[in-house]
């Protein structure tokens, strides 16, 4: 249950002219513990979650993008810092539930909260270039499976990155809601560094909108699962418009008024059409193999059925303009090391004992018909990334 407590007092409150405000290694730092608390106004909140349920009255399903302002207090051992004005919102796929039960209880909720948001008032307007910890927003998910270490998403993510994967880094904290006067303990979050245009100038040293690439969210969405097959609808490339609740599988997060999504369709094309030799030869120079085969190995071990592999899910693609490479970028991990959904019934047990060369096919389980996944298909059919993928 969420927890009433006493208010936190606030203490220094930072230069509103700076565009960054702290630094991101404060935020990800793992030695110190830390407490957000988000300040909303009870009106502001009541009103989100009134929007919520006009949204899912009208779609069925919470997913609206919309901000209520409020405020941040952030504490660690360096002291206290009040960040104002900050968009605050749930967020989740499947997950995502109201603010508030029908009778008023609340409901447990992963947020997300923006940095940039101006809420359409001029005073406001120099925040669109503000950054906190070097971040435009950041991503919370309480502990929905009730795991007891709360470490899965956090040690996958890490592992992740410790083998050389581009992966968002992780860190755990207590939240609390200030609604009001009233002060609620919401518990233990992992606090996620959003995959965006800022997560990836900090892997490729990328100046700021410049030679930024298309970078992609892919989920198994309206269009069914996001396998890289050549047959998806038209329509399973876009932008996404929460206000229709239009939502492709792949969905475009950088260059939205640039790109006309070629470069990922000519992507999709060859690697189903060419021929094996043709394949390996533009694979090689068009795609971090590398990585991905270290992205299938890591997946083994933590026993996450949710992944590109097995469902067509969770993970971004980036496509780098000057060299010309697409680089595969893992995402949600809250599945795998014995917590959340063991992948039955095509996988038992989290994967344990699963064959790791055929591996399950949730999606053909799921659809009802066969489905490949030409990417780890065809590069796992190549001799040399065949061996590569056992040693790691």
């Amino acid at each position: 249950p969420i927890e009433q407590t006493e208010p936190i007092d606030t203490v220094t409150e930072p230069d509103p002219s700076d565009t960054n405000i702290e630094s991101f290694d404060r935020l990800f730092n793992d030695d110190v513990m830390k407490t957000l608390t988000i300040e909303i106004t009870k009106e502001s909140f009541e009103a989100l979650n009134d929007v919520m349920y006009d949204y899912h009255q009208q779609f069925g399903n919470f997913r609206t993008d919309i901000y209520a302002r409020a405020n941040l207090v952030y504490e660690d051992h360096l002291g206290t810092v009040f960040i104002e004005d900050i968009g605050f919102r749930t967020r989740g796929n499947t997950s995502r539930v109201a603010l508030m039960n029908q009778d008023g209880s609340l409901n447990l909720s992963h947020f997300k909260i923006s940095f940039k948001e101006d809420f359409e008032l001029e005073s406001l307007k120099p925040l669109k270039h503000r950054t906190v910890f070097e971040l435009e927003e950041i991503d919370m998910k309480y502990n929905r499976n009730h795991d007891s270490t709360y470490l899965t998403e956090k040690f996958s993510l890490d592992l992740m990155r410790e083998i050389g994967v581009h992966a968002a880094h992780a860190t755990l904290a207590r939240v609390f809601v200030r609604i009001g006067s009233a002060n609620y303990f919401y518990g233990i979050y992992t606090l996620f560094e959003p995959i965006d245009k800022n997560f990836i100038q900090r892997r490729y040293n990328k100046q700021e909108d410049r030679d930024e690439g298309d970078l992609y969210k892919v989920l198994w969405q309206q269009f069914g699962p996001a396998t890289l097959e050549n047959n998806y609808e038209s329509r399973a490339i876009g932008i996404k418009d929460e206000s229709i609740n239009y939502r492709p599988s792949y969905d475009l997060k950088t260059n939205k008024k640039s790109s006309d999504h070629s470069d990922l369709k000519t992507f999709i094309h060859n690697i189903n059409t060419l021929s094996n030799s043709a394949f390996e030869t533009y694979i090689k120079m068009n795609f971090d193999v590398d990585r991905f085969l270290k992205y299938l190995a890591v997946n083994v071990v933590l026993g996450n059925p949710d992944d590109y592999r097995a469902m067509g899910n969770n993970y971004f693609l980036y496509h780098e303009p000057i060299s010309n490479m697409w680089t595969l970028i893992p995402y949600d991990y809250d599945h795998g090391m014995g917590q959340g959904w063991d992948g039955s019934p095509v996988f038992s047990n989290w994967t344990v004992g699963a064959n790791i060369y055929t591996w399950g096919n949730l999606n053909s389980y799921l659809v009802g018909r066969e489905v490949k996944h030409p990417l780890s298909d065809r590069i796992l059919q190549i001799p040399t990334y065949l061996a590569q993928y056992e040693a790691y």
